[in-house]
């Protein structure tokens, strides 16, 4: 397991960061993932301290933007020749509806979008290692997620806890479906709820607290690591243990559906557009 080579969206703080940590401890070389640079050295200095571990590199991306999804790809692609495993980590909780630059409720575009357009960019890194993985963090409020393809990006009426749910059952079923895309191949996929972890997400957009952030990391950790996950793919985990996510996410018609709407927003899953979408949500 020593120096695989491991992408950690959301690394500067949270579940990120302590997954970002606990990679280091065991020996890989850590792609620590930040908005800015100025807000990720101090972050990567201090793993590089806690965890004895010299081979952290500090990669930067907004992922509020599709430009900074790129550059983001850009730069993993010009430190690395392979990638072992990417970990789709990174999400907000916005309580007001705000367009992204792009013109994409905000909520969707990080949670999901961009973690779709990052691993289709990534995709021929995560070919080239030996069995790549494809980890994508949801939550358990996928149960919640509806799909409604005219009100998908809160366009008539916007709910924030809706708005949330539906990103993290986009997760699950992007998992679903890219796994089965992936068939045949050595690169797999999958996604879990880490917990109800007591994250600075958890506390603005829900007003509760979980379980300290030290114990988040262990469902990620088999994911990304365990000789027993390896050629297993299409699981939702609750931490460690397989379970079956909501039905609506299993519904292979429906699951297309949606990643054919995903594709007519940021184009193609191996090859997005270069420039902006192409695709906006209007602002009604």
């Amino acid at each position: 397991m020593e120096k695989r080579i491991i992408l950690v969206t959301g690394a500067t703080d949270g579940i990120g960061r302590q997954t970002a940590l606990a990679l280091a401890r065991e020996g890989c070389r850590v792609l620590v993932h930040t908005r800015t640079r100025d807000r990720g050295l101090p972050v990567m200095e201090a793993l590089e301290r806690d965890s004895g571990n010299p081979l952290l590199t500090l990669v930067v991306g907004d992922l509020n933007s599709m430009a900074g999804v790129r550059q983001l790809a850009g730069e993993v692609r010009a430190r690395t020749g392979h990638l072992d495993v990417l970990i789709n980590n990174a999400g907000v909780f916005m309580k007001d509806r705000v367009l992204t630059r792009d013109g994409f409720e905000t909520t969707f575009a990080v949670n999901y979008l961009a973690s779709f357009v990052l691993t289709g960019l990534l995709m021929d890194h995560l070919e080239a290692a030996p069995a790549g993985r494809v980890v994508n963090v949801s939550s358990m409020a996928h149960e919640g997620g509806r799909l409604d393809f005219d009100n998908f990006q809160g366009e008539r009426r916007y709910d924030p806890f809706g708005a949330y749910a539906l990103s993290k059952l986009a997760n699950v079923m992007f998992t679903l479906e890219l796994a089965e895309r992936l068939r045949g191949t050595s690169v797999t996929a999958n996604c879990l709820h880490p917990g109800v972890v007591a994250t600075r997400l958890l506390r603005d957009g829900f007003g509760m607290g979980g379980v300290p952030v030290e114990r988040s990391t262990d469902g990620l950790l088999h994911l990304a690591l365990a000789p027993a996950m390896t050629g297993r793919t299409g699981g939702y985990y609750v931490r460690c243990k397989p379970l079956i996510p909501a039905a609506l996410a299993l519904e292979a018609g429906v699951r297309e559906r949606f990643w054919e709407h995903t594709e007519e927003l940021v184009g193609t899953f191996r090859n997005p557009d270069a420039a902006a979408p192409r695709a906006r949500c209007s602002d009604r």
